[in-house]
């Protein structure tokens, strides 16, 4: 089963999802992010595929290898609480690369998608922005679920950060079928992640 799915990384960052997906089968074709300051540690923690660092509008769709399956964190300046909430509208286009997604979904037909972004995104400009994306992606013809889910909860992690992700696929009996997993119980502590043995200042 190993290397059946291959999948690109979008907006890889320094590509926590990519390494996810490859443990469980994956194979990694394209990666890409804008910001040159990922490349370095994102090459020296993957093996093969390296970050192809570009503007993501700039790509050939053609040109990305054969995958069938497509991550991506979009970004979520645009949306954070943190941030101004321009959404679609941010001033730095951060906002509508979602709808560059949406253009390689409908070039390339992928079996399956995973996006994910920050907890707001749900309810940013009071629901509208999450609407059009879910019509988006039905229109393209995937069927998909969404949830809030925190790091917390998976992977013994002691770090609370929400996200929400969407979990997408061209087959309905997938989608019907696909379950978010189960949660863990949180046993580590911060102190657990430190170094024992510091200097002294």
């Amino acid at each position: 089963m190993k290397n059946k799915f291959k999948s690109i990384d979008l907006f890889a960052g320094v590509g926590g999802i990519r390494h996810a997906f490859e443990k469980a089968g994956c194979s990694t074709v394209y990666a890409n992010d804008i910001e040159p300051y990922c490349k370095k540690t994102y090459d020296l923690n993957s093996n093969g595929t390296k970050l192809d660092v570009d503007d993501i509008n700039k790509i050939d769709i053609d040109s990305i290898p054969k995958f069938n399956i497509l991550l991506g964190g979009f970004p979520c300046q645009a949306f954070s609480i943190a941030g101004y909430q321009e959404g679609f509208k941010d001033k730095k286009g951060r906002g509508n690369l979602f709808f560059r997604i949406a253009e390689i979904l409908e070039k390339r037909k992928p079996e399956a998608f995973l996006l994910e972004n920050v907890k707001n995104l749900k309810d940013h400009d009071k629901g509208r922005t999450f609407n059009t994306i879910k019509k988006t992606l039905s229109k393209l013809g995937y069927h998909f679920k969404h949830a809030v889910l925190n790091s917390m909860d998976y992977g013994n992690i002691p770090q609370s950060r929400e996200r929400i992700f969407i979990a997408g696929f061209r087959n309905k009996k997938h989608a019907d079928s696909f379950k978010w997993p189960k949660k863990m119980k949180l046993t580590k502590s911060f102190k657990d992640l430190l170094e024992k043995d510091v200097p002294e200042k």
